[in-house]
């Protein structure tokens, strides 16, 4: 039994960082998968159950080592600048079910008295910029997928455009959750228009994320869990 509610269900996300770099083709080049919220680190991700890989276009995707390293998980690939790339990561939770008990890590038909239980699944999303748009403003197939339209290069006093995906098809009238390193895991929520799409202002340096949180009932599977519970983020640094 866990116990107290997981921070996962609080609202606990992974998110994905790097270090400006040199983006020359050929370098070494390394993301850190981080959990917390809202750009606030809060311990670490199960390394066992996060995938990762990164996309040069829009449809070739290279899987990629998730790495555990002092108190973070970290992806290195080699860095190919002629093209924008889009490093990605799956954490799959898993479900989590809470009775009279507390909260528990398993399906219902393992517990009595359920009063609820979720299927826990994030994706996390990062563009590392070079030349050209086609490959950072495309969908590449997330559950629920937030994509940033332009060449993933991004300045203060600026404005950046998103668009939200869910199973394809826009998310109309959904939370995006903003939040700027700095802020200490404050965040503010804007709503998604009727095509899914939302105009945010980038008023400040630093690294930047946007999140959205889509529980769907329709998802649940009997006797496993009442709906699954999916979490995409992305990231833009070095926004200046």
């Amino acid at each position: 039994m866990i116990g107290r509610i997981p921070k996962i269900v609080q609202g606990h996300e992974i998110w994905l960082e790097y270090k400006k770099q040199n983006l020359n083709g050929g370098d070494p080049f390394e993301c850190r998968l981080l959990y917390g919220h809202n750009l606030k680190k809060d311990g670490v991700a199960e390394a066992a159950k996060v995938t990762a890989g990164v996309f040069i276009g829009a449809n070739d995707m290279q899987s990629l080592p998730v790495e555990a390293i002092d108190d973070d998980l970290r992806i290195r690939f080699v860095r190919d600048a002629t093209v924008p790339q889009i490093v990605v990561s799956e954490y799959d939770y898993g479900v989590l079910t809470v009775n009279d008990d507390g909260w528990h890590r398993g399906p219902k038909k393992d517990y009595e008295n359920v009063k609820r239980s979720g299927y826990y699944y994030q994706y996390a999303k990062t563009i590392v910029p070079g030349h050209g748009v086609e490959a950072s403003s495309q969908a590449i197939g997330q559950e629920l997928e937030i994509i940033a339209m332009g060449d993933g290069h991004y300045h203060v006093d600026e404005a950046i455009t998103l668009k939200v995906l869910y199973d394809g098809a826009v998310l109309a009238g959904g939370a995006l959750t903003v939040a700027v390193s700095g802020d200490n895991g404050q965040g503010l929520e804007t709503v998604l228009g009727a095509d899914g799409t939302a105009i945010v202002p980038l008023d400040q340096p630093g690294n930047w994320m946007f999140k959205v949180r889509h529980a769907d009932p329709a998802k649940g599977v009997d006797d496993q869990y009442d709906e699954k519970v999916i979490t995409s983020v992305l990231t833009v640094m070095n926004v200046h």
